[in-house]
């Protein structure tokens, strides 16, 4: 709605990939203009500045959007503000949570946009399909004020997902990245469920692994090549000379009719707001809980990471597998712990504020700003949260406390301590945070029990369906349940599976037997001609024939009767009366 109104529009996004999708779908191709592209970071500021106007003063029959990083809308805030135009434009502040969940390794970009947006008496509009917590937003002066307002969907609109919780394999993302690929090399897909009664396979794979450097060593280990691998994260130097290292590049989402690659991997730096358009995608989801920036906020980040897949025709659209390690025990002594951590780094920022503050001369505050902003790149509060900005409004350097980066940290704690301390907890957070598994009471109840092995799970999965046989065709889409059950119950029916007691080997082998059975009857309809009539000795020998090509057991004659149409008759052969058979 924003970017197709008639009202001039800077949209900032936290992330280049999202203004890229923006920029680039097909309804905004020529409308909108990206103040720095993904390519343009070597480009000189007053180039962006001079091509962003020439957009603006050439817009005689659309009106003016501007896409725009948080970080370089200082650049956009002050050529406008020279140019007297500045409050002629509306700010939407896209995927807005992120001014939270980034502060804690770029925090200073977040408060220096922050600081830019209320210094620019412009309309802004903080825009987010992830709700906020509100008592963060409560703590922090600026937004306390702001009116807060909440698009609840109609339940028509709601759709439920398909989460599988899964703990590390061997503790490891590593191994479990590598378990996956090498199934998928063995089996030629990376999942499968039953959709309209057909079975449906997913050939790519989506990973979200919030770490460049795994990522990489999930490539190396597996020996995943570029043509074959998709990555997108941040654009920065860092990550373009890791991955150039490696014989790879920061890569895009493809647009909608693009060929997908077989593995992509995203980062969080990357994924909020972009849009994939496969039809075969199946989503993994890594959190690690080992280091505070990699451990996914389920409650912000899952509901973002479960909208990206957008073709409705997607069979896996809806379905994901979440890897997860479980915390330690968190306990008094615990929260205490971090509580003085969070006091001594508050005290310590008051403290080298006090000294700058209390500087008179103009040079003198200058140097010790500068000197706090380097210590601000190597330390990326870890000691204290003294941040120092460019405030564009008033053309100076202004050093401040950045709260963003503080209630991050807190919020980071929380997040392990009420998420991730075991799996019960993981299982409720994801219900917290996405829709119900399903709208059914039935099926929410069922899915909760269905655990235990494969015979426990084949008489819950039939004795259900004995209840409830009308929701047999939900829970074949459901890829909670494995493929092999749905597939014995489809076979053999729940009454022969029973009197197998459920056990797998027993299963297997009545299906090898009854598949047998139905190439044995093939076979024998193919050979033995309608019509015609065949000794009891001819018959013995070309069921014995067919028998042995199958492995099946000594042939009689007699039994042809049990696969094919045929009667008893008498019939003179080489001047001898021959009891046989004459086929139907």
């Amino acid at each position: 709605m924003f970017m197709s109104d008639s009202i001039p529009t800077i949209l900032c996004s936290a992330r280049v990939e999202l203004m890229h999708c923006k920029a680039n779908a097909p309804e905004f191709i020529g409308k909108v203009h990206e103040f720095r592209k993904f390519h343009d970071y070597s480009t000189p500021v007053i180039d962006l500045e001079n091509q962003m106007m020439d957009y603006i003063y050439g817009c005689n029959n659309i009106t003016p959007k501007i896409l725009v990083s948080y970080d370089s809308f200082k650049h956009v805030a002050q050529v406008l503000s020279e140019k007297s135009l500045l409050n002629r434009f509306r700010i939407i502040v896209d995927e807005a949570q992120t001014l939270f969940t980034d502060a804690a390794f770029k925090g200073e970009v977040e408060i220096e946009f922050l600081e830019n947006l209320i210094n620019s008496g412009c309309n802004v509009i903080f825009l987010s399909a992830t709700p906020f917590i509100e008592k963060y937003l409560d703590q922090i002066s600026f937004f306390k004020i702001l009116q807060y307002v909440e698009l609840v969907w109609p339940e028509s609109s709601i759709h439920p997902t398909n989460i599988e919780r899964l703990k590390y394999y061997r503790d490891s993302p590593r191994l479990t990245a590598k378990r996956i690929i090498d199934n998928y090399r063995v089996n030629g897909f990376f999942q499968e469920k039953m959709v309209g009664g057909c079975v449906a396979r997913s050939t790519e794979a989506v990973f979200f692994i919030n770490d460049v450097s795994l990522i990489l060593n999930i490539i190396k280990d597996n020996h995943l090549t570029a043509e074959e691998t998709n990555i997108i994260c941040a654009v920065n130097d860092v990550n373009e000379k890791k991955l150039e290292k490696a014989g790879f590049s920061i890569g895009h989402a493809p647009k909608k009719g693009e060929m997908h690659k077989t593995f992509t991997f995203v980062t969080k730096c990357a994924f909020e707001g972009v849009d994939f358009y496969s039809t075969s995608a199946y989503t993994y989801i890594f959190s690690n809980i080992t280091l505070n920036n990699l451990a996914l906020d389920i409650s912000l980040d899952l509901p973002q990471i479960m909208g990206r897949q957008r073709l409705g025709e997607n069979p896996f659209k809806y379905d994901a597998t979440f890897y997860y390690k479980t915390a330690m025990d968190f306990n008094v002594d615990n929260e205490r712990a971090f509580e003085a951590i969070i006091k001594k780094k508050k005290d310590s920022s008051d403290t080298l504020l006090e000294v700058y503050n209390n500087l008179t001369d103009a040079n003198a505050r200058y140097e010790l700003g500068r000197v706090y902003r380097s210590s601000q790149k190597e330390e990326k509060y870890t000691k204290d949260y003294v941040a120092v900005i460019d405030d564009t409004t008033n053309n100076k350097q202004k050093v401040t406390f950045n709260i963003l980066a503080m209630y991050n940290e807190i919020r980071a704690w929380e997040v392990q301590r009420t998420q991730y301390t075991d799996g019960c907890k993981v299982m409720r957070s994801i219900e917290d945070a996405t829709k119900s598994i399903t709208e059914d009471k039935d099926i929410d109840d069922f899915l909760r029990l269905f655990s235990g092995d494969f015979e426990n799970r084949m008489q819950m999965y039939c004795d259900f369906l004995q209840v409830h046989p009308e929701l047999k065709e939900i829970l074949e889409a459901l890829p909670q349940i494995p493929l092999n059950i749905k597939e014995y119950y489809n076979y053999l029916g729940p009454d022969v599976i029973r009197s197998l007691s459920y056990v797998e080997a027993a299963i297997k082998r009545k299906i090898s037997e009854s598949k047998g059975v139905v190439m044995v009857t093939a076979e024998i309809m193919r050979v033995f001609v309608k019509g015609q009539f065949y000794t009891l000795k001819q018959v013995k020998e070309m069921l014995q024939t067919i028998y042995d090509n199958f492995g099946c057991a000594v042939a009689k004659a007699s039994d042809l009767e049990n696969f094919i149409g045929c009667r008893m008759a008498k019939k003179t052969v080489d001047g001898c009366r021959e009891n046989g058979y004459v086929i139907l």
